[in-house]
């Protein structure tokens, strides 16, 4: 009975080592699975493949180019946009300077017409007070002057005398009054007549008396024709023209 229990036991590990080895023996060749042999694909796939990967390289440049000209425009809006609105500025900037450079005139004019006015004003009532001071002095004069009319021959204070304005045209006029009437009355041509002469502010000959007459009645008429005919520079007083009787002796040969 040992010894069957010894030879199973021998057995077991026979079959268990014949098992372990079997695993390290090489497979006989015709039991191994055929191996995958590279194989060269077909042309229709190639081709497919390569207008796959031009068609992709192609979207990929159109969609470069097309990105490309959207930054270009989005680029060009953006200068578009800034010359706008430096245009936008330098016309708001203009359009400032036009109105303050406006504004300014405005207020120049403004200025100059308010003194213009104001000059005006005094100008007016410079005027209004020359124009009242030279009507009162007038009327004071018409005034003196009627009194001195009325009153003959009378002396009047003054600062500077009344003078004869003498000239050409004076001699000429006095000849012509007095060469006739002497002419004709056959008188002396040394004839002479004093006359007093009432001399306007203005320097003409208000009135006339005869203080010493030429012995001649038509001879002192036309002495008193000339002597109204002659002119003076008025005598003054405080300055200003006033009338006067002035004592002269009118004669063909008077200076």
């Amino acid at each position: 009975m040992r010894g069957r229990c010894r030879g199973g036991r021998i057995l077991l590990v026979t079959l268990v080592a014949l098992g372990a080895g079997s695993c390290f023996l090489p497979i006989p060749r015709a039991m191994r699975p055929p191996e995958a042999v590279p194989t060269s694909a077909p042309d229709s796939v190639v081709r497919d493949s390569s207008a796959e990967e031009t068609a992709r390289r192609d979207s990929i440049a159109t969609a470069e180019r097309e990105a490309a000209r959207r930054d270009s425009i989005a680029r060009a809006e953006r200068e578009a946009a800034r010359r706008d609105s430096i245009a936008r500025a330098e016309r708001e900037a203009a359009a400032a300077r036009r109105d303050s450079i406006l504004e300014a005139r405005r207020a120049a004019a403004r200025r100059d017409s308010l003194e213009a006015a104001r000059r005006d004003s005094l100008i007016a009532a410079a005027r209004r007070d020359s124009l009242a001071s030279v009507e009162a002095a007038r009327a004071a004069a018409e005034a003196e002057l009627a009194q001195l009319r009325d009153s003959g021959p009378v002396y009047v204070a003054f600062d500077e005398a009344a003078r004869l304005v003498w000239d050409t045209d004076a001699e000429a006029a006095l000849a012509t009054t007095l060469l006739p009437v002497i002419r004709a009355a056959g008188l002396d041509a040394d004839i002479a007549a004093s006359i007093w002469l009432l001399v306007r502010t203005d320097g003409r000959v208000e009135a006339t008396a005869i203080q010493v007459s030429s012995g001649d009645q038509a001879f002192d008429a036309a002495a008193v024709r000339a002597a109204r005919g002659l002119l003076f520079a008025p005598a003054l007083r405080d300055g200003r023209p006033t009338p006067v009787w002035v004592l002269r002796e009118i004669s063909l040969l008077m200076r």
